[in-house]
């Protein structure tokens, strides 16, 4: 259930009495006896305070915390602007920290939105929420068309993009912010974490980086009596459950099974659960093909924040739901942000270039030949100066009909968003306009180019989290979450020096170190690597009769001119070698879907 958070003022009862039919009872006062905190009594709540300030911890994974954890954090602190630490430690995995000293408010979500805040003014009060639908329900809110027209393309894995509301009026909370309110003046988005410096080596890592997964773990777990995780045959997931199996858990996995025939990511996965003595379920890949189809995985119930690039994972969660229905589980993990943090980036080449690191200019050269890169394309890349604003200027004026830049774009900062040829003229003027919006903003995420573009993915699959526990059916008990996304696990993966990240010799390098003692590096060193393209198409094939009804006379998306339907409907029946472009248009059909749900 959702919870709203009000400030220390006269409210309007007919204001309270909305919020209380859309969210539920009040949890919390203030002293004054006005509502502070209100919302339904299905999450655990945790409270402490001293003389000045009072502090409220609320979600599921507060199972092991007590009042006396949260009093001994808070002691001797007199403003909840000292409250940093006392965050950190425990706005994690699904918990919310709310902390007031007077009529000064504190609000803060986990580093990487797995469970996000939110805030709009209504009736003149600033409500705050961990729900944007909820606020958009009381305030009677639309959805924003230049945030819709940012979901019909892959922008959202910028996060100038990827932290838009759906809803008009909604403002968004950023990763290492907490919201700063006081009386019926607008939040202020305070910075309270910065990531460290990529100064540090794989040696002198990987037993941090193995006791914070173990950390992340125990945190996540704790009072879990059944556990299910993904088990795809890759290297994150397949050392999340080695992981597991080292503090005794034996979790029931879930393996995706490939049309492909020369994927070999079962015989890995097989094996895995073979050593680890797993109950190992697999099913094939194009199951989730049916929930994709079904009306009710895009209506805006299953998707309260609106359609996203991970809309297929969102199709999957009645699918996990009714696989592991039988066994009892209550948390379903899996492997979100392992490739960001330990795998490669785009602009890792750039960075290497341009650091310090020995050979630097012959290992560029290594990888280069390596992976085919064109010579010319790899010199503009590695030697372009561009910035973060620079790249968000240029989005704001382009006209998104150029050819893709290829390698030479690597190096950017924020990628140029991947514009389907059906979207009208009206949805890129609203690219532009979000992304001048942004340059205004100046949220850049870290003054390392590598360690922002992290942090972007890192958010994107927060997000991703996030909405997977938004999509849960209610009353099936399973909950969401990825240990990657921990804030400790992703320090000590960020410290990691550009020329230990750029070797990739093991695979995930770090990861490879810290992994568990009954793990074999043979998983690492694997030759092979599975490709999901064949679903791709199939998935295409799928919707594609879907797509011919909804656009056949005109569509939702057509009426607010973002896309042309005459233009979807030509391009539907052109082949194409780019399961991107099928993927684009999949996306559109579940977009104009989700919209007509609204309506």
């Amino acid at each position: 259930m959702p919870v709203v958070v009000l400030p220390d003022i006269h409210l309007r009862p007919a204001l309270v009495d909305k919020i209380v039919k859309h969210v539920g009872a009040v949890l919390f006062r203030h002293p004054s006896g006005s509502p502070w905190i209100i919302g339904g009594d299905s999450r655990r709540s945790v409270h402490a305070g001293n003389h000045d300030i009072d502090v409220i911890l609320i979600g599921n994974s507060a199972t092991e915390i007590t009042g006396s954890d949260l009093a001994s954090l808070i002691a001797g602190k007199k403003s909840v602007a000292a409250l940093d630490s006392a965050a950190a430690r425990f706005a994690e995995g699904d918990l919310l920290f709310f902390a007031r000293e007077r009529t000064r408010m504190r609000s803060q979500a986990p580093l990487f939105l797995t469970r996000a805040l939110c805030w709009a003014i209504v009736d003149g009060t600033p409500l705050i929420s961990d729900d944007q639908f909820t606020i958009k329900s009381i305030a009677g809110l639309r959805p924003d068309p230049a945030v819709l027209a940012s979901r019909l393309t892959d922008a959202e894995i910028s996060h100038v993009f990827g932290l838009r509301s759906i809803w008009e009026g909604v403002r968004t909370v950023g990763p290492g912010e907490w919201l700063d309110s006081e009386g019926d003046r607008a939040p202020i988005r305070t910075v309270w974490w910065r990531p460290p410096q990529p100064d540090r080596s794989v040696d002198e890592l990987a037993d941090d980086l193995r006791e914070a997964v173990y950390g992340a773990l125990r945190f996540r777990t704790a009072g879990h009596q059944e556990i299910s995780a993904d088990l795809s045959g890759g290297l994150d997931s397949t050392t999340l459950n080695f992981f597991l199996a080292e503090l005794g858990i034996k979790p029931h996995t879930l393996f995706l099974a490939s049309a492909n025939v020369a994927n070999n990511d079962h015989r890995w996965a097989d094996r895995a659960a073979s050593e680890l003595g797993a109950d190992h379920r697999s099913v094939p890949y194009s199951s989730v093909i049916p929930y994709l189809l079904d009306e009710r995985t895009s209506t805006v119930d299953a998707m309260p924040e609106g359609p996203s690039i991970a809309n297929a994972v969102l199709a999957s969660i009645p699918m996990i739901e009714e696989i592991m229905g039988d066994t009892g589980t209550t948390l379903h993990l899996n492997g979100h942000a392992g490739d960001a943090l330990f795998g490669t980036v785009s602009t890792m080449l750039w960075s290497l270039f341009h650091s310090r690191e020995k050979r630097r200019y012959r290992r560029t050269w290594q990888f280069r030949v390596l992976n085919r890169y064109p010579l010319g394309q790899t010199i503009r890349m590695v030697t372009r100066n561009g910035s973060y604003l620079r790249d968000l200027r240029r989005i704001a004026r382009h006209d998104f009909a150029g050819r893709d830049e290829g390698i030479a774009g690597h190096s950017r900062w924020i990628p140029l968003p991947m514009v389907h040829p059906a979207l009208t003229d009206t949805a890129r003027g609203h690219l532009r306009r979000l992304a001048a919006a942004a340059v205004e903003e100046r949220h850049q995420l870290s003054d390392d180019r590598t360690v922002h573009q992290i942090l972007s993915y890192l958010v994107a699959h927060g997000n991703a989290v996030r909405r997977m526990n938004q999509a849960a059916t209610p009353g099936t008990g399973i909950a969401f979450d990825s240990p990657y996304l921990d804030r400790r696990v992703a320090e000590i993966s960020l410290s990691l020096r550009i020329g230990e990240r750029s070797h990739q010799r093991p695979a995930k390098p770090l990861l490879a170190a810290a992994r568990p003692p009954g793990m074999s590096l043979d998983y690492f060193t694997r030759p092979d690597k599975g490709d999901y393209s064949a679903e791709v198409f199939a998935q295409h094939k799928a919707i594609k009769p879907m797509l011919r009804r909804l656009f056949a006379d005109g569509s939702a998306l057509e009426d607010l001119d973002l896309v042309s339907a005459e233009c979807v409907l030509r391009l539907s029946d052109q082949f194409t070698t780019s399961g991107t472009t099928y993927t684009d248009l999949d996306n559109i059909v579940i977009a104009e879907r989700w919209l007509r749900s609204v309506r």
